[in-house]
């Protein structure tokens, strides 16, 4: 009897033993966090300028804001104006939408004898395609003139310095209009064109 009870034990061990190594080829099931990650900022979302937030507050009047000097003469407003539209990703599919489009409306505020230097406020009114509704995207701040680009040392650029804290809007100066520039001074690249012309 006790032969049996030690060969029954002793068959329990192995069992056991046997079943904790087959264990560990087993998957094990794991659950998994669904993450979100931010998605590519869409083709239709390209004509709004990065610096540019969404209109909420009450706006505010710049032209008030600049600080002037009674010896640097008569404040001079000038005023450009330039639709941005966004390439179409895909023109031969049935269900393409046409291509959003956003107004720009930029006026500058400086002195007569203090051209390097001012303020501006910028707007930008984007139509929804989803839901038919415009959408108002703004930016104020500081004017300064900066000269050159790596193109050209006699360029004359607009650096539009946003009072939140946002990365500066660099306008190139063509005449009486105005080209976005990148941060590095060049042309931005892609199938959008950025172009402000002057209306006042």
């Amino acid at each position: 009897m006790k032969k049996y009870f030690i060969a029954v034990a002793a068959l329990g061990l192995l069992a056991a033993c046997s079943g904790k190594q087959s264990q560990k080829n087993v998957p094990v099931e794991v659950e998994e966090e669904s993450i979100t990650v931010a998605e590519a900022v869409p083709v239709e979302a390209a004509p709004i300028i990065p610096s540019m937030k969404e209109k909420t507050a009450k706006p505010i009047n710049m032209r008030d804001s600049l600080k002037t000097d009674p010896k640097k003469g008569a404040v001079i407003q000038k005023k450009y104006k330039g639709k941005v539209k966004a390439a179409k990703s895909d023109t031969k599919s049935s269900t393409a939408k046409a291509a959003p489009e956003v107004d720009y409306d930029l006026t500058m505020y400086y002195q007569q004898d203090d051209t390097n230097n001012g303020v501006y406020e910028m707007d930008a009114i984007y139509l929804q395609e989803d839901n038919g509704q415009n959408k108002t995207y703004t930016s104020t701040g500081k004017r300064e003139v900066k000269k050159g680009t790596p193109k050209d040392a006699n360029a004359t650029v607009y650096a539009l310095i946003p009072s939140d804290g946002s990365d500066i809007i660099y306008f190139l100066v063509d005449g009486n209009t105005l080209v976005l520039l990148d941060e590095e001074l060049q042309p931005i690249s892609g199938d959008v064109s950025y172009v402000l012309t002057e209306v006042q």
